[in-house]
């Protein structure tokens, strides 16, 4: 996965889209910065390259929801669900569950932590 380190500024000169824009997908879920602790975001060059798609989506004349299936979930965020799934799978209610995803999830700063402490504790 690469290092989420390009700032606001940046995205938004090099994808000439709008901070106003970024933040929408960043809410639709079409987009999954990293937060600093001052919240602030900070996007990949995956990421920036995932709203470039996303800009070409929109003039194309393509709903959010229709962009979402397009794109589905980056791949490194499935990688990370899959190596959740094979560390907690039948050790909650869902044992024997599939779950192919972790979006749309309702506590979508929850799961960052859990990611993040995971991420910093080498992924235990």
């Amino acid at each position: 996965m690469r290092k989420k380190n390009i700032t606001m500024k940046q995205v938004k000169e090099r994808s000439g889209l709008s901070s106003r824009q970024i933040r929408y997908y960043d809410k639709m879920g079409l987009v999954f910065p990293e937060r600093t602790k001052g919240k602030h975001r900070l996007f990949s060059e995956d990421d920036l390259q995932r709203l470039n798609k996303i800009k070409i989506l929109i003039k194309e004349g393509h709903t959010i929801e229709e962009i979402k299936d397009l794109l589905k979930t980056p791949e490194p965020v499935k990688k990370e669900n899959d190596e959740f799934l094979e560390k907690y799978q039948g050790k909650s209610r869902y044992e024997g569950s599939k779950l192919k995803s972790l979006y749309p999830v309702s506590n979508r700063e929850h799961l960052n932590k859990v990611l993040s402490k995971k991420n910093k504790n080498g992924g235990n």
